[in-house]
């Protein structure tokens, strides 16, 4: 009896084990993704003009998540690969090609323009004029000073659907997902609802 017992005890915690770390793998993985994501939204590539896109963890080399795909406009022979080799570390892009070292790629990286953080939210109400916004949760975990609650969000331009179509902000409703961008500097005033002028705003895209 005491054997069987410790050998319950035994695969308890295995299975214990075991799940904690397919749980810390598949949050490191959706975290990956989303920086990867938000560096390749910065950078300008249209969502519609993917295909044959890939996102894998190299565990039997580098250890680091990759994402490869291919871009219609582009060269057929060049392919887009994203690295996530940490948190804290920059996602490198590294484009590759058979017919060039260092192949010149159609939407390279944009160095100049201001950093972003990408937010996840809902519309509490149809857009008109301004979007109005709430449940606001950063893609790195932290809120940088950004406050819960609800947002109105002074843009009408620079909307997008999940297909990269632009819209406008008279086509987001109620219940919406959205993706919101914005600038790592961004100021909010403090009405209520807050509100947050076009200027920190980068892009919105309803998910």
């Amino acid at each position: 009896m005491t054997e069987k017992r410790y050998g319950w005890v035994l695969l308890v915690l295995i299975c214990t084990v075991m799940g904690t770390l397919v749980v810390k793998h598949l949050h490191t993985k959706n975290f990956a993704e989303e920086q990867i994501n938000t560096y390749i939204a910065k950078q300008g590539v249209p969502s519609k003009n993917i295909y044959d896109e890939k996102f894998v963890w190299d565990w039997q080399k580098s250890g680091d998540y990759v994402k490869n795909f291919k871009v219609r406009g582009d060269s057929a022979d060049i392919t887009y690969q994203y690295l996530f080799i940490g948190k804290g570390q920059e996602v490198l892009f590294t484009p590759y090609s058979p017919t060039s070292d260092e192949p010149d790629v159609k939407y390279p990286p944009n160095e100049e323009e201001p950093n972003f953080i990408l937010y996840r939210g809902e519309a509490y109400d149809d857009g008109d004029s301004s979007l109005y916004v709430y449940n606001l949760k950063s893609s790195i975990g932290a809120d940088f000073g950004l406050p819960g609650g609800k947002y109105v969000l002074h843009k009408s331009g620079d909307i997008f659907d999940a297909d990269g179509n632009k819209i406008e902000a008279d086509d987001i409703k109620k219940g919406d997902k959205l993706k919101v961008y914005l600038s790592e500097s961004t100021a909010i005033k403090e009405t209520y609802p807050g509100q947050i002028d076009a200027e920190y705003i980068f892009k919105v895209v309803r998910e």
